[in-house]
Order: C-alpha cells, then sequence, then structure tokens
C-alpha cells in the first residue's frame, strides 16, 4: 500500500477532498495556530485548493481559496505547493494575501522528528481499515511531535514559533464523518508525550458502526494503542456538545487509559460533504485533557495534563 501520507487525489473526478494539519504552538504557549492546506472536488466536478488558517488567540479562521492549477503535490513524497505556499514533512513556507480574508507569510522549519510508527500490515492508525476502498474518511497520523524553529506573520502580527512543538496529520475521502470527536494533545506539563483520540460512526456495508482508536506515547518506554480493530473497549463513554467535554476509559490487554478533555474557545472551520466544502464545524486548539495510564494490574504508569490541545465534536 502507498503511502497514505502521500497526495492520492490525482484521478478524482468527483466527490473527493483530501487535506493535510498543520498544529503549531509556540515554546511559551501564548501562540497556537493550525494550517490546513489541501484540496476539494464536489459533486460537479468543480475543483478548487485551499488553505484553512485557525488563530487560537483571537479564534479568528481563514479560507484562503485557490485555483486548482496552483496546486500541486508529489504521489511518491510528502510534499505539495499551493501557489507560493509549501508543505513538507521538514517545514512550510507561507505567502498569501486575498481581499476580504487576511494576508500571512513567513517560514516553520521542523526538527526532532517522531513520525507515527508503520509497518505493511499497519499502513497507518486505522489499522486493517486502511485497506478498504472507498472509505467515507481515512484519517491518517503523520508526524505525532515535532519542534518547531522561526516565524509566522498573520494579518501584521508577529507569531514566534522558535523551539515550539508541532503535530501533522490527514484525512482524505469523501466526507468527514457526520457524527465524531477528535482529540489531539502534546503539551503535558510533565512528559514530552503525544495523545490522540478519535470516535466516529463510520458508514461501512451499507450500516454504520461506532469505530475508535486511540495513541498514547511518551517516545520512552510507553507506547499504547487502543482501537475497535484490535479488541481494546472504550467504556464510560460521555460526550456533550453543549458544555464541550467528553470523557472516557480505553481498556486494552495490558493497559488501560482513562481521560477528560474540555474545549476553550474556538473558530468555525470548512468540513467536506462529498467533497464540497459547505459544512461547518468548531475546533479548539486551546482543550485541556487529563490522562491518567495504568497497566494490567492497576499500577499507575502516567498521569498528566496537557493545555493547547485539539479538539472537535460533532454530533
Amino acid at each position: 500500500m502507498r503511502n497514505p501520507t502521500y497526495f492520492r487525489g490525482s484521478k478524482k473526478r468527483r466527490g473527493y477532498f483530501e487535506g493535510w494539519y498543520f498544529k503549531c504552538i509556540s515554546r511559551d504557549r501564548r501562540h497556537a495556530i493550525a494550517l490546513i492546506p489541501g484540496m476539494a472536488v464536489d459533486a460537479d466536478g468543480t475543483k478548487h485548493a485551499f488553505i484553512q488558517v485557525i488563530n487560537a488567540t483571537s479564534g479568528r479562521t481563514y479560507y484562503f481559496r485557490f485555483d486548482y492549477a496552483d496546486f500541486q503535490a508529489s504521489p511518491i513524497q510528502f510534499d505539495l505547493k499551493i501557489g507560493g505556499n509549501h508543505f513538507s514533512s521538514s517545514g512550510l513556507t507561507v505567502d498569501a494575501a486575498q481581499a476580504g480574508v487576511g494576508t500571512m507569510r513567513g517560514t516553520l522549519a521542523f526538527k526532532e522528528i517522531h513520525v507515527y510508527p508503520t509497518s505493511p500490515l499497519h499502513p497507518g492508525i486505522m489499522g486493517p481499515l486502511s485497506f478498504i476502498p472507498n472509505m467515507e474518511c481515512n484519517h491518517v497520523i503523520v508526524h505525532l511531535t515535532h519542534r518547531i524553529d522561526r516565524q509566522l506573520v498573520l494579518d501584521g502580527e508577529i507569531f514566534d514559533f522558535d523551539d515550539g512543538i508541532g503535530y501533522v496529520e490527514k484525512d482524505y475521502g469523501r466526507s468527514f464523518p457526520e457524527s465524531y470527536v477528535w482529540i489531539q494533545a502534546g503539551h503535558f506539563e510533565n512528559s514530552n508525550a503525544s495523545f490522540v483520540f478519535s470516535r466516529a460512526n463510520i458508514p461501512i456495508l451499507g450500516g454504520h458502526f461506532p469505530g475508535f482508536f486511540a495513541y498514547y506515547s511518551d517516545f520512552g518506554v510507553n507506547t499504547v494503542r487502543f482501537a475497535s480493530y484490535n479488541f481494546s473497549s472504550l467504556k464510560n463513554w460521555f460526550v456533550d456538545i453543549n458544555s464541550g467535554t467528553c470523557s472516557g476509559m480505553l481498556k486494552g490487554p495490558s493497559s488501560t487509559l482513562t481521560f477528560q478533555s474540555e474545549m476553550f474557545g474556538g473558530g468555525i472551520l470548512r468540513a467536506p460533504v462529498k467533497g464540497a466544502m459547505d459544512r461547518e464545524i468548531i475546533e479548539s486548539i486551546r482543550a485541556r485533557v487529563t490522562l491518567r495510564l495504568t497497566d494490567k494490574n492497576g499500577r499507575e504508569i502516567y498521569r498528566g495534563v496537557s493545555s493547547e490541545a485539539g479538539m472537535e465534536i460533532s454530533l
């Protein structure tokens, strides 16, 4: 299976999207920005490219729209260009100014990169579901974490990301799930750990099932993956869209992870429906996540809190 991080949509003519998500948090945590470059083709075959941006401090979001002719992406490596903007595994450069939208420019360089571990039998976090063709939405974790250097300027405001922390993921398919929760945390108070969780109603074979995955790693001793496909279970599941909170207990053969998450602030982003970027979702990158990891005997392995977490709830 070709690396799902790379561009896959060159032959798609209708009802398709592909987008990469770059989350950037400054060292002092004063600045949190996410950039989402991608492409979309609606049910009528109309294509365009885009770069979405969310500024956590102001809650403002931007949708820079480009002609599809401005979109170039490699099918053999993680490298894409949209006009004068460039995104890759080693960093990004942005240079865009559009009336009624805003301006952005700058370069960020990535280092100390921890990629999500894959293999021929496990090409990504979706496990065996990665091999099923024509899934509504495919999720890919690219960088679990990396360090950032340099700056961005957004509408004249300088955002210094020297020694900041970042994260990269990708989605592709037809539409975002109708109902889902997504959490990503990488700013724990006493650890360099990374945590990603998602639960969604997944359409398959004419029906739906509630699938989930979660991944925790401290890039040292402890790495655990919980998922519908590896005999893990999600217990005590709770989610409330009005309060922006969710919690649950993930149980696997050798460990248990309990988590609580709460959204703060947020901005409106566009999401795909059959390739049309018509749906509105709210994303926070100021969420707070609390974790507790124990072994099969109940011994505590880790307990911690992350600020500046990414979180979306759509029910």
